[in-house]
């Protein structure tokens, strides 16, 4: 199995030109795709709807979409009608097996004085794959400061830790059976199942995107935990590890994300883009690499493959 992670910055290349087909092209082969900044409806972009657009080049795709950003775009014709659209922003993922269920998830933000700060969030979904049923996570934190992006982790792993069955509202965190039998017989009623079985609830998760930071920082250590300098992090059933970390087998450097020339700070490489999975998936990390000859934006596409 093939994950990749891809912040596409609405298909702008750092030649500066908008093409979803390029980006398609560089995503081909992946089974899972998680894609950061797609954009609708935007006049930067021609308007264009990016997550139907995607959806339609990779058709044999499953596919959702998280819109951190939801502005109104409407129009009102001259007969007073309005043609209700949405400008929005966010993840996106791809599978080439059904997404069970999904939600977004909006992250913790504080507004800047003096910079643009943009919400951003998290997709989560549930996808029964070969090496079992996961949650997948396509995510992004802010670009504006550490301390926005801590509360955004500590955010995301408090989700982690207490995931509950969300796809039954029958159940609740830690118990096998309803909180109370009225509300099961009610919920039995409702049929929200729509008459299917109770979805699974994977242990197993994948969390990958664009985090916005760099190995030495205090949201790196925060997400995986501190490093002891004899035993390297502690880890337990709950902890997430750093794939190229515990991979087989990686190819060239993580560096990810490129500036855009000519004065773009910093003005070199970093890397920032990640693929965590959980202790028990990590044995299971067969190869990881950046493909650094892909032109779709300024950051590069993150692969992972899993034995299956």
């Amino acid at each position: 199995m093939k994950v990749v992670t891809y912040n596409i910055r609405f298909g702008v290349g750092l030649d500066q030109c908008c093409d979803l087909e390029r980006i398609v092209r560089e995503v081909q082969g992946a089974d899972i795709i998680g894609l950061q900044e797609v954009e609708r409806f935007w006049r930067r972009t021609g308007m264009v709807d990016q997550p139907r657009g995607l959806g339609e080049l990779l058709e044999e795709y499953y596919w959702s979409y998280c819109p951190a950003v939801d502005l109104d775009a409407s129009t009102k014709g001259e007969d007073g009608v309005v043609s209700n659209r949405r400008r929005q922003f966010g993840p996106m993922l791809l599978s080439r097996w059904p997404i069970l269920s999904a939600r977004p998830w909006m992250l913790p933000h504080l507004g800047a004085v003096h910079l643009f700060s943009m919400n951003t969030g998290a997709l989560e979904a549930v996808i029964d794959t070969p090496v079992g049923t996961l949650r997948v996570y396509s995510l992004h934190l802010s670009s504006i400061s550490t301390r926005e992006r801590l509360m955004q982790i500590d955010a995301l792993l408090e989700m982690h830790q207490l995931a509950e069955p969300f796809s039954n509202p029958m159940m609740t965190a830690g118990t096998n059976g309803p909180q109370y039998p009225g509300e099961a017989e009610q919920c039995n009623r409702m049929d929200w199942n729509n008459g299917e079985p109770p979805l699974p609830v994977p242990f197993h998760s994948i969390f990958m995107g664009d985090f916005n930071c760099t190995e030495d920082s205090r949201e790196y250590t925060r997400f995986l935990g501190e490093a002891d300098p004899i035993y390297g992090r502690g880890i337990h059933p709950r902890s997430l590890v750093d794939s190229w970390s515990v991979a087989r087998e990686t190819l060239g450097e993580p560096t990810s994300w490129w500036p855009d020339p000519p004065d773009r700070l910093p003005g070199h490489p970093l890397r920032l883009d990640y693929c965590f999975v959980n202790t028990e998936l990590a044995p299971k990390v067969k190869r990881c690499w950046v493909d650094v000859e892909a032109a779709g934006s300024d950051h590069k596409p993150y692969w992972v493959e899993f034995d299956e």
